[in-house]
């Protein structure tokens, strides 16, 4: 059996930022699923679906760091998804 830290090695391809990006993803789908969730479902399905396309982005073209409009939005989330 693998361990989890490989398996989570081979979906980051080394790069850090998609480990950050793939925890984002991972809060906003378990404030989606949350079922005391106030959030509007429409928002979290668009949030996700944002950062999806970053994380294809920085998989495809070897990305290091964001942009700043895309960094001051990752962090915008992560304030908003954080508590959930």
């Amino acid at each position: 059996m693998k361990s989890s830290s490989k398996k989570y090695a081979n979906l980051t391809n080394g790069n850090p930022l998609i480990g950050k990006l793939l925890k984002l993803k991972y809060a906003i789908n378990d404030a989606y699923h949350d079922p005391k969730n106030t959030m509007c479902v429409d928002k979290s399905k668009s949030d996700k679906s944002y950062v999806m396309s970053l994380i294809s982005d920085v998989r495809e073209y070897d990305f290091k760091k964001l942009s700043k409009e895309d960094g001051l939005k990752c962090n915008s989330m992560w304030r908003e998804y954080e508590g959930n």
